[in-house]
């Protein structure tokens, strides 16, 4: 138990600096990973809350791994979200830009969250083994965690968020509006 506690947080941490590494080389920000890993890992202790409230007791092994596991699944189902929200924050004012995000990706996230959500399921139903029954069950109801967190907490956060996410990518041009040609004058 003392030695999987202490791997756990070395892996927990590890983890979530790689993936924040990661997407604040990709996206050339420091905010936006932050959102990102917050929104995930968020999804990721509901995950494991719920066996603790319930009272359901976890292998620790499953801990470790689920937590990793659900982070590097699923983080991709918020950068598709956020890159989406920067397209259309150049042409759009935030409201709007976040009604043409979730109308674009609502499918492709949903397609592959819940395949996964499936195939974790499958697994905690269909195995015999205790450890990959419990690990199938967490990474579906992970995945869904995910979703939710995705599709209806990272809208909200992209939009609280936005003046910050603005400032801070001025310089990069993630959020100049494209200028409109000007009108013709009329006679």
């Amino acid at each position: 138990m003392n030695t999987v506690t202490q791997d756990m947080n070395k892996v927990n941490l590890v983890s979530i600096a790689a993936v924040f590494l990661v997407l604040a080389l990709t996206m050339g920000s420091v905010i936006l990973p932050v959102i990102l890993v917050i929104c995930i890992e968020t999804a990721i202790w509901v995950n494991l809350a719920i066996p603790y409230f319930l009272g359901f007791p976890l292998f620790y092994i499953a801990y470790l791994i689920i937590s990793s596991i659900q982070l590097g699944a699923t983080v991709d189902y918020a950068i598709l979200l956020t890159d989406r929200y920067q397209e259309c924050r150049r042409k759009y004012d935030k409201k709007t830009s976040i009604v043409e995000t979730i109308s674009a990706v609502t499918v492709s996230i949903l397609t592959s969250g819940i395949t996964l959500v499936i195939v974790g399921f499958l697994l905690g139903f269909i195995s015999t083994h205790g450890l990959l029954s419990q690990l199938g069950i967490l990474l579906g109801r992970g995945s869904l965690c995910s979703i939710f967190s995705v599709l209806f907490v990272l809208p909200g956060l992209l939009y609280l968020f936005d003046g910050v996410i603005d400032r801070k990518n001025k310089r990069s041009k993630l959020y100049r509006r494209q200028e409109q040609p000007d009108e013709p004058a009329t006679n």
